[in-house]
Order: C-alpha cells, then sequence, then structure tokens
C-alpha cells in the first residue's frame, strides 16, 4: 500500500515536473491539492477521529473473575534487528502489549501464554519477533513453561492459522491481546481460522476519547497510515474468506 506521505511527496514532485514542463494549469491544480491535503491533515481532527472509531471496536474488558484458560499475544511490538545489534531486545511504539500481557499473566498464574510472531517485513529480521518476545517475557520473570512460541508467521493471517495449529485443544475462553488498532481485523481472523472463546483484550491506543485539537501533521499521517492499512487490510482479508464476517457464533467469548 501507498503511504499517505509517499503519495503527498510523489504528488508534489509530479506538480512540479509538470510546471518545469510548462504546463502550468495542471501543475498548479495538482499542487493546489497536495496543500489543500497538508492543510486538511494538519488543521483538522480527520485522521485522530478515524483512528478513535477504529479503537473502539472492542472496550478494554473487565477480566477480574472471568475463567481465562489461555493468553494469545500478537507479534508488532518488538524490533529483532535492533535486538541483535545491541544484544538485548528491543520494543517499538506498540510494546504496550507486553506491558499489559505481563498484567495479564499475573491475574492468572496458570493460565499459558501463546506468542505468535515470526518476521513481518519483505527481508526476514535477524531473528524472529518471537526470540525478542521471549527474552523480554522470561526477563520479566514469566515461567518458561507457560511460554508457547510460534515463530514463522508473517501475518495476521498467518497468526491466527498457525496458532491454532499449536494449540489445537483450547476449551475455555482465551485473551486476546494486540493494539486496538488492529483487534478489529485480528478477532475477524482468528474466528475465521476457527478460534472460539476469544476474549479481546485492546491496549497500544493511539488517540484518547473525546474531542482533541489534531496534534499535527506528522502524527496525523501516522495515525493515517495506520488507519488505512487497517481497513484495507480488513476488507481484503474479508474478499479472500480470511477474515470473519459476520462473526459465527461463539468466536468471542460470552
Amino acid at each position: 500500500m501507498l503511504r499517505p506521505d509517499t503519495l503527498i511527496l510523489v504528488s508534489l514532485g509530479f506538480g512540479l515536473l509538470l510546471l518545469w514542463r510548462r504546463r502550468f494549469g495542471a501543475g498548479r491544480a495538482v499542487l493546489g491539492l497536495v496543500l489543500i491535503a497538508l492543510l486538511a491533515l494538519s488543521l483538522t481532527p480527520l485522521a485522530p477521529r478515524a483512528m478513535a472509531r477504529l479503537e473502539a471496536a472492542y472496550p478494554v474488558p473487565a477480566i477480574e473473575g472471568r475463567p481465562v484458560a489461555g493468553i494469545v499475544v500478537l507479534g508488532g511490538g518488538e524490533e529483532p534487528t535492533i535486538s541483535v545489534a545491541r544484544a538485548q531486545p528491543t520494543v517499538n511504539e506498540a510494546g504496550d502489549r507486553f506491558l499489559a500481557v505481563l498484567a495479564v499473566v499475573r491475574r492468572f498464574p496458570e493460565a499459558p501464554v501463546l506468542f505468535t510472531g515470526g518476521s513481518g517485513r519483505i527481508h526476514p529480521a535477524a531473528i524472529p519477533e518471537a526470540n525478542v518476545a521471549a527474552a523480554l517475557l522470561l526477563r520479566a520473570g514469566l515461567d518458561p513453561s507457560r511460554l508457547i512460541l510460534e515463530d514463522a508467521s508473517r501475518t495476521t493471517a498467518e497468526n491466527a492459522r498457525l496458532a491454532v495449529e499449536l494449540v489445537p485443544d483450547r476449551p475455555g475462553n482465551w485473551v486476546l491481546v494486540t493494539s486496538a488498532f488492529h483487534m478489529r481485523r485480528a478477532v475477524a481472523t482468528f474466528c475465521a481460522a476457527g478460534w472460539r472463546g476469544i476474549l479481546p483484550y485492546p491496549v497500544d491506543f493511539r488517540t484518547a476519547p473525546g474531542f482533541r485539537a489534531s496534534p499535527g501533521l506528522p502524527e496525523n499521517l501516522g495515525l493515517l497510515t495506520l488507519f488505512l492499512h487497517e481497513v484495507l487490510g480488513l476488507a481484503v482479508y474479508r474478499a479472500s474468506g480470511l477474515a470473519a464476517d459476520p462473526l459465527p457464533e461463539g468466536c468471542l467469548a460470552g
């Protein structure tokens, strides 16, 4: 997918090229559209509001006292290449997934923790995301006997399919931990893969509830990129049968 910031730069270059070739009318029109897009992203809360709606798909559940059979954590909060280069496990802006899962595992000390994540990049990282996750969780005190690692997946669809294969017999409710903006696609994908009794536990929120002023162009471009990636990804998954629509009965925990 072409990122919004890349699209703006390409459009800017195209507009300047038109001016250089003396096609002044078309060049001014393209540059005018670029200016309007920049102003809209800089001065309006369109991107934060769109992201907030995506993040609101599933509220953070009250899990105290609920029967939990296991915990599933999706990869994406790790930096494998930096972790190898610096010889220490390193997280990125989605590292809240680890803070959340550590809090959940302490509430349910008998529940196994299934981490699913290989390499989501075109060029494979030096080590799988699962290796970094294991180092982080074990350093934080997680009992190694509770940890189940899946280190071959590259996409959300593969996360779901390979997780189901690793835990074919999974009665009860399983907490699903991932970023709030990713939760809608993750739930639909896990349901399509045959998982049942999912208890969505969104973390790593990028917006605050209610109205607020636009945070500025760089932040808005980042939010818009994430929003478009998730919305288009969910549409493609649904069209290809990788995401359930609607969710089948029993997919979500009661």
